[in-house]
């Protein structure tokens, strides 16, 4: 028996002995069979989430699903509006939905819904706030664009920062205020009269289209039907005429009443005082709240410098274009010359199509309101605009490269309008130039960080190559 047991041990599988290595089979009492399986710190990231949901509890399946409910749910109360007396609201839905995934913030799969859902709801609240908000933008834009002023009277002239501000931002509203006095009676009035005229003008269109010979034409071929094409273009031209005075009827209204205007105009200019005399530290405040490149920003830097180049050289030169064509279609007596003076000024901002729309429509104008000899006036008078912006304005005041090609500038423009109307148009060109200096930023830190993850020998080849 005892020989027997010998020779049973003494013909165990290595496994269960000694190792060669000194160390003890997987069979021993003091290591367990799995203690070879890796942990999970070791397991990829996919492995451990499978593991997780195999080990969930029905509790944790209860938080999952009433937080995709209250997903659901937050959803459904950004979409439709809320009913008089409604407890339910945006906020307090996201505040249950986080306390319910809070305890499970852990994984992924609940980081990437709460993640969602905060999205959702900063977007939701921005535009639920989007008066104010546009209050406070217009202001850091004005700040912006007077900082360099503040900051050469403080550099060559030793004026106190908030002195230089206070200056800038007394100039400023001075500016607006004349504008409003001067202009806005006038502009209105110009509105109102154009509006008039073209009702008024309706009927003779009517005739006129009664006794063309066109629409015969047409109506002969089978193309249209005479009398119903004269009058859907009469309710077209009707329809287009009253959104003229209207507009001004609705940003009149969203003014508010008269103590929140004057509560506007009040508060207006200290937050410009205030913006511009701290305007160093608020700009670090908002860069900071950016992402970086390689521990840098410095993408915000050249993308900040090309945007306010272009900004303040083209309201200079709009506020010319504005100021020129106006005054010479005044001399030629050109009817609605203010209007279509601010139309060449506002469109200007829009590289290529600015100068065509505007060509078009003052044409259009002048030619119905003055005739053959008015609409050439108008013509001639933009063309010897555009001359002097491409000859002497843009080489001396433009001082800026936002390095984009003319079919990027033209697709920008495409898009930004389809989305966003006249204002996307307004701000397509530096929106692409933050864009393509932000991507320019990460596509070469990029490299970098990928020419980091070089091999020895790679590295060893590189720098023992023979120069070329």
């Amino acid at each position: 028996m005892t020989s027997h047991r010998s020779s049973a041990s003494s013909s165990a599988s290595p496994s269960e002995s000694e190792r060669p290595d000194g160390g003890v089979g997987d069979a021993t009492p003091d290591r367990p069979a799995d203690a070879a399986a890796p942990s999970a710190e070791a397991r990829p990231d996919s492995a451990r989430e499978d593991s997780w949901f195999e080990r969930m509890t029905a509790f944790e399946s209860v938080l999952i699903a009433g937080g995709l409910v209250l997903f659901l749910v937050l959803l459904y109360e950004m979409e439709v509006p809320p009913q008089d007396g409604s407890f339910l609201n945006p906020p307090l839905v996201a505040i249950a939905g986080a306390i319910l995934l809070w305890p499970l913030r852990r994984h992924q799969t609940v980081r990437a819904l709460l993640l969602s859902g905060g999205a959702l709801l900063l977007l939701w609240t921005m535009n639920q706030v989007a008066g104010i908000l546009v209050m406070f933008v217009g202001v850091y834009l004005f700040a912006y664009l007077l900082n360099p002023a503040v900051s050469h009277l403080r550099t060559n002239y030793r004026v106190p920062r908030w002195l230089s501000s206070l200056i800038a931002a007394v100039l400023a509203v001075g500016v607006v205020v004349l504008f409003v006095l001067l202009l806005a009676p006038n502009i209105a009035n110009q509105i109102d009269a154009l509006s008039q005229r073209v009702v008024g003008g309706v009927d003779s269109l009517r005739a006129w289209l009664a006794t063309s010979a066109i629409l015969d034409s047409l109506e002969q071929a089978g193309v249209v039907e005479k009398q119903e094409a004269i009058s859907q273009l009469q309710q077209f031209v009707q329809q287009q005429a009253r959104q003229l005075p209207e507009a001004a009827e609705r940003l009149a209204r969203s003014l508010g009443s008269l103590l929140g205007f004057v509560t506007l105009l009040a508060l207006v200019p200290v937050l410009i005082f205030y913006t511009l005399k701290d305007y160093p530290s608020i700009r670090d405040s908002l860069i900071g709240l950016f992402p970086t490149a390689g521990g840098r920003r410095d993408y915000l830097v050249e993308a900040g410098s090309i945007v306010g180049r272009y900004l303040r050289g083209q309201l200079v030169i709009s506020a010319i274009a504005t100021f020129n064509v106006s005054l010479f279609l005044f001399i030629f007596d050109v009817p609605f010359w203010l209007l279509i003076g601010l139309m060449a000024g506002v469109l200007n901002f829009i590289p290529n199509l600015g100068a065509i729309a505007t060509m078009i429509i003052g044409g259009l104008i002048a030619f119905i309101f003055g005739g053959l000899v008015k609409a050439l006036i108008l013509v001639a008078v933009l063309l010897g605009q555009g001359l002097l912006e491409q000859s002497l304005l843009t080489p001396n005041i433009m001082s800026y490269q936002v390095g984009l090609h003319p079919v990027l500038v033209l697709f920008s423009l495409l898009v930004f309008g389809s989305f966003l109307g006249v204002f996307g148009l307004l701000i397509a060109v530096p929106a692409t130039a933050i864009l393509t200096t932000a991507y320019r930023a990460y596509r070469e830190e990029l490299t970098l960080e990928l020419s980091d993850y070089a091999t020895p020998d790679e590295a060893n080849g590189a720098n023992t190559r023979p120069n070329a």
